[in-house]
This record gives structure tokens, C-alpha cells and sequence, in this order.
């Protein structure tokens, strides 16, 4: 009964937890029935497995026309030929990227499993054991309940925030308008910059509901251009699952759930701030392992205390966050890092072996699931850890966009933490120079230049993978460069 993302089905007389991940995960942290967490484990990672819903038929027709494609072009596989205009340039050269850091997470994960299977007395450790017990391990050993987090952010405080960050570091003004959205829990606001000046429409949709995808993410209704002297200006959404309060009770947010609020609100920057005339390069454009920095940035401000005063404040009391629970979240904030960094480098593991076969080694493929594990497997996956997205329903990479790219997140991770690292060597998380060439270089400048160029005329410099392993709380090798 205390868990709030349950719906109650007259039909069947019994609480219903969805398949969405913020459920999911939810569920998954918090409930003490263990079978109960087993059978939505199972739930969620046999989605679009089995008989006529087995969609590894069509992912193994999917990688085949793809390669026959690249083929016809010239290329060796379809990763050549998507990734030859990322930063990455090869699929070679995301794999090494990613067994950087998937060397390091693995034995960290190895770690933390070793430290939950002691919390098991007489039971041997499984996966759906993972996030319940990993969750009673961050409680034992910082004292830091989400309970004692969440109500310092309530969904209205936290976007404010959000707007009062790109206020000062961008001189950017949101003004709530009477624009009809396409469901009722949608809000819009007129987005201006310094000099008053029309920037687009912002509109948001930020809970989760039975017609809508799940996940969250950035769109654009219509895009940026000025051809022959007819600006048009963006309409862009940002896109959330939150669950929906009962009537009369404030939307408290999971401290995660914070970062991506502002993680999806620095695409929305990206496509909102935009200076290019022509819509190609306007915008979001760039090369995926691009294009997620911008957003990975804006999550470096969330727990700072020069931004904390400005939006974390208590739902009921206005207090602001006390310093020490601050701390809390701060010396909590790799906990459980092996697994995070193992799922999801398991993952872009897994596209990048679809996609760099031939159409022949693909025609030769059976069964999606066989040819998975037999590459998790190849690298060393431990079975209490799934890949983020099994091949059946990992939409980033067969129905988005993503598909050679699902390891742009990480990749746009060295530049994020490398190009915070400038405002923290400047110590001032507002600096306006460095915000200045953040504006112009990076949110203004869509794909004017390649990726690797823009970055530099912001840092002055090519990024460093460092900050990136001591923000995971990974050791640092002795060349970083």
C-alpha cells in the first residue's frame, strides 16, 4: 500500500504494477517480497520474447537489410558506416572506448555483488535480488533514505530550477502560456533570451500514462530556421514517466529522477538556443556521441549548493535541503556504480555486435537471444546482470536512432564531466566566459562544425576520459589522454 506507482484494477481486484521502467525499478528497490520481485523481473526482461510476440525474428531482419545497405555503400558493416561520421570514426574505436570503462565497472559490480550475497543467509544471490538489496546497503552505509530526499523535490521546485539555471548561466526567461497541449497535464511556456527576443515554445508532459511510451526524452514539433529572412522558431517538449500523485498530494521526485529532468531539459536547451538558418544543422544535430553532452552537462548543477538553494527546498516547510543530507548524496553518488556502468556498457556492447556483421555472419544467425548471450558472455557478463535493454524490446537502437550509437551516452560523459571540470577549475559554476562559450559553441551552433571542433572552441582543449573514471568512482589509468 505505500507504493505509489501500483493501480488498483477494479477488474481484477488486485494491485498492478506496469512494465515502465520507473515502475519497475521502483517496485524493484522496494518491495521485501521476494518472489514478487522475481516474477517482475522475469516480467520485464521476457517482454517480446516468446511466439508470435518474439521480436527477435524481426531485430536479426532488421541488422541483415541494414548491413546489405552498408554493403551496397561501400561500407564493411552498418557500424562503418554510421559511426565514420560519430567522434568515435570506427567501430574499433567505441569498443576500446567502452572497455575502458567496462573493465573497471565489472569488477566493481563483481564487488558489490560479493557484498550483497553476505546479506543472504543461506540463499544464494540472484539478480532480482539486486536493486532491493542494493538499496538496503546504500541505507547501512550512508544513512540516506529517498523518503528523506524526495520531499525536498517536488516536480514544480525542481523545474523552476531548471529555468533559474539557464536564467544565469544563459540569460534565458520562461513565461507560462495558455497554449492547448495534447493531453491536459501538459504545460507550456514562451521561452526568451537576454535581449527579450522569442526563442520557441517549451512544452512539457511529465507523467506517465497507459497511451504514452515509456522512458523520458526530448522532441521537437517543429524545428529551427531562417531562410531568406523567414525565422521560425522551435516547438519543443520535454518528455517524463513520473508516477501521478492521489489528488491533493504534491509530486515528490527520486533524486535520479531530478537528473533527468534537467539531463532532458538540456536537449530542450539544445534545440530551443539554436542560431543555424538552415534546418540540417540546426538544432539537436550532430553526431550521437555528440549530441547527449549537452544534456549530460546541465546534470553536474542539480546537487550543487549554489543551485540546491535555488530549488531544493521542503514541499511542506520551504526549508532548504540541510547541508548534511547534501553530503549524503553526495558520498551515496557511486554507490551501486558497477551495476549501472555493467548494464548499460553491456548494452552498447550488444548493439555494436549486431551492427558491425556482415549481411552473411547475420543470415547465419538463428535466434537473437542465442547470439546475445553468446556476446555478453564473450565479454565476461555476470549472470545477476542484464543489459539494460535485451535485444527484443531495445527500442533505442531498432526503432530510434541509436542503432551503432547506443554508446554516445557514455562517450558524451568524457565530455561533460571534462567540460564541467573547466567551471570547477574556475570555481564558479556561473562563470560567464565559460558560459558564454557554452551558449555559443555548443547550444547555439547545431552541427556548424564537426563535434570535435565545437568542443574544443568551448574548452579550449580535447576532452580528457579522467574526470569521467574518478566521477565513477573508478581508479584512473596512469594516461588518462
Amino acid at each position: 500500500e505505500d507504493f505509489k506507482s501500483a493501480i488498483w484494477d477494479e477488474e481484477k481486484e488486485a494491485w498492478v504494477v506496469g512494465l515502465n521502467r520507473s515502475s519497475y525499478e521502483s517496485f524493484m528497490v522496494q518491495s521485501n517480497n521476494r518472489s514478487l520481485r522475481e516474477k517482475l523481473f522475469n516480467g520485464y526482461r521476457l517482454r517480446a520474447t516468446q511466439g508470435d510476440r518474439d521480436n527477435g525474428p524481426i531485430a536479426i531482419q532488421i541488422a541483415k537489410l541494414r548491413a546489405e545497405r552498408a554493403e551496397l555503400m561501400g561500407y564493411e558493416s552498418h557500424a562503418h558506416y554510421v559511426l565514420e561520421y560519430n567522434m568515435a570514426k570506427s567501430p574499433q574505436g567505441a569498443e576500446d572506448f567502452l572497455l575502458k570503462v567496462w573493465t573497471p565497472g565489472l569488477e566493481q559490480a563483481k564487488k558489490e555483488r560479493a557484498d550483497m550475497q553476505a546479506m543472504l543467509a543461506g540463499e544464494t544471490f540472484q539478480a532480482w535480488d539486486w536493486w532491493h538489496l542494493a538499496e538496503k546497503l546504500r541505507l547501512q552505509r550512508y544513512e540516506l533514505d529517498e523518503n528523506q530526499t524526495k520531499p525536498y523535490f517536488k516536480l514544480e521546485n525542481v523545474q523552476a530550477g531548471a529555468f533559474a539555471m539557464a536564467e544565469k548561466l544563459f540569460g534565458l526567461s520562461f513565461e507560462e502560456v495558455d497554449v492547448e497541449g495534447w493531453n491536459p497535464v501538459v504545460v507550456s511556456f514562451d521561452v526568451k533570451d537576454r535581449e527579450g527576443k522569442h526563442l520557441g515554445l517549451f512544452m512539457t508532459d511529465m507523467y506517465a500514462r497507459d497511451s504514452k511510451r515509456g522512458g523520458a526524452w526530448m522532441s521537437s514539433y517543429r524545428g529551427t530556421s531562417n531562410i531568406n529572412d523567414d525565422p521560425i522558431r522551435p516547438l519543443i517538449t520535454n518528455n517524463m514517466n513520473l508516477s501521478m500523485p492521489p489528488d491533493g498530494e504534491p509530486t515528490l521526485m527520486r533524486y535520479s529522477e531530478v537528473e533527468t529532468l534537467f539531463h532532458e531539459f538540456g536537449h530542450g536547451l539544445h534545440g530551443l538556443m539554436t542560431q543555424i538558418d538552415y534546418p540540417t544543422f540546426s538544432g539537436v544535430d550532430g553526431p550521437r556521441d555528440y549530441t547527449e553532452f549537452p544534456a549530460q552537462i546541465l546534470e553536474h548543477w542539480v546537487n550543487q549548493p549554489e543551485m540546491l538553494e535555488m530549488y531544493a527546498t521542503h514541499f511542506e516547510t520551504g526549508d532548504v535541503i540541510p547541508a548534511e543530507l547534501v553530503e549524503k548524496i553526495r558520498v551515496a553518488g557511486n554507490h551501486n556504480q558497477g551495476f549501472y556502468t555493467t548494464e548499460y556498457v553491456a548494452a552498447s556492447l550488444l548493439d555494436l555486435a549486431w551492427h558491425s556483421l556482415s549481411s552473411d555472419e547475420v543470415a547465419e544467425i538463428t535466434d537473437a537471444r542465442t547470439f546475445e548471450k553468446e556476446v555478453l558472455e564473450g565479454y565476461g557478463l555476470i549472470p545477476e546482470i542484464e543489459p539494460r535493454y535485451r535485444s527484443q524490446y531495445f527500442s533505442h537502437i531498432f526503432a530510434g536512432g541509436y542503432s551503432s550509437g547506443y554508446y554516445a551516452y557514455l562517450w558524451s560523459e568524457i565530455l561533460d564531466a571534462d567540460g564541467f571540470a573547466a567551471f570547477q577549475e574556475a570555481e564558479d559554476i556561473w562563470d560567464p566566459l565559460l558560459a558564454g562559450r557554452l551558449q555559443k559553441w555548443v547550444y547555439e551552433s547545431g552541427g556548424l562544425k564537426p563535434a570535435e571542433e565545437l568542443y574544443r572552441n568551448f574548452r579550449g582543449k580535447d576532452p580528457d576520459i579522467g574526470p569521467l573514471l574518478v566521477g565513477r568512482g573508478f581508479e584512473q589509468p596512469a594516461s588518462s589522454n
